[in-house]
This record gives structure tokens, C-alpha cells and sequence, in this order.
């Protein structure tokens, strides 16, 4: 049985099983994320995956996509150690992306990429050398 941490994350990804696998496949080649679990509630229905992101547990469930935008109230960042990685996250998610930009340098970032993925996530990707 997975332990639940305090503070959880979840993003509600989709009406379909399919585009919950694909958010995971592309979170695992984007990020390297590990998949903990996956499951559904007794009788079948909708899979809830639960991934790992650099220790940070978060829960692909069921929801609607949300319209394109750059306004979303949570937005996620990830720091990058090299801008190769960077890069190569970015085009993973940019790929059918509601917007995107790749941007810098700026004070806080030498590149900076913002994406609303296809699956209405919002992304900021920070590289500094």
C-alpha cells in the first residue's frame, strides 16, 4: 500500500483512461518520473496513476482540459541543471501545447520555458548556470 503524504499534488488529466497513460508517458520522458501506482476503483472505471516527480508525489486522476490559456492558478516549475535537459523537457511538452514560449535571459533565469501542455498543465522550466 502507497503511503499519502501532507501535501499532495493532483492533476486532473482528461475524460479518458488513454490520456492519463499518455500525461504519465510524457511526464516520465520529460522529468524522469517513476510511477508509484495505478488503479481503479473496485468494478473498473477510471485509472488514477500516482507518479513521482524529484520526490514530489502527484495523482493523475480524471477531469475535464482546461481552454488555452496562461492565466492557471498553479503552475509548476522545474529547475533544470543543464540547459540540454531544459530543452529537451521543453519540446516533449510543447509538442500540441495550448501556448508555449522559450525565453532569457532574464535575473532569475538564464532560460526560461512556459508551457500549458496539452493536457492543461502549466509549466515553468528554469535553467542557470
Amino acid at each position: 500500500m502507497v503511503q499519502n503524504a501532507r501535501f499532495a499534488m493532483a492533476f486532473n488529466i482528461g475524460k479518458t483512461n488513454e490520456e492519463r497513460i499518455e500525461a504519465f508517458t510524457t511526464y516520465q520522458k520529460a522529468f524522469g518520473a517513476v510511477k508509484i501506482s495505478e488503479s481503479t476503483a473496485p468494478g473498473g472505471g477510471d485509472i488514477h496513476i500516482v507518479m513521482e516527480i524529484d520526490g514530489m508525489r502527484i495523482l493523475l486522476g480524471p477531469g475535464g482540459k482546461v481552454e488555452k490559456t496562461t492565466e492557471n492558478a498553479m503552475c509548476c516549475e522545474y529547475h533544470f541543471d543543464s540547459e540540454k535537459d531544459l530543452t529537451k523537457a521543453y519540446e516533449i511538452l510543447s509538442a500540441e501545447a495550448l501556448s508555449c514560449s522559450l525565453e532569457g535571459p532574464f535575473p532569475w533565469a538564464q532560460l526560461l520555458g512556459l508551457v500549458v501542455d496539452k493536457f492543461g498543465v502549466c509549466w515553468a522550466l528554469y535553467f542557470n548556470k
